[in-house]
């Protein structure tokens, strides 16, 4: 994933209540889920009018950004 795609929560075992979509705006920035290593973006959402950060775990690219 890069800045520029879109991407959609997901959050794996449960189900997600609607379409939650968003552009990546900053990353990637490594780090770590509990032990294992993962790479977070900064996620501009379009319902909540926000930009937060998330793991790669909880993302889904929905359509890649031609840059």
């Amino acid at each position: 994933m890069k800045v520029g795609d879109l991407v959609k929560w997901v959050q794996p075992g449960l189900p997600v209540q609607g379409e939650h979509s968003g552009i990546i705006v900053d990353g990637p920035r490594e780090g770590f889920q509990g032990v294992e290593k993962c790479s977070s973006y900064a996620v501009a959402w379009f319902t909540h009018k926000k930009t937060m950060w998330h793991t790669d775990y909880n993302l889904e690219m929905v359509s890649e950004s031609s840059n």
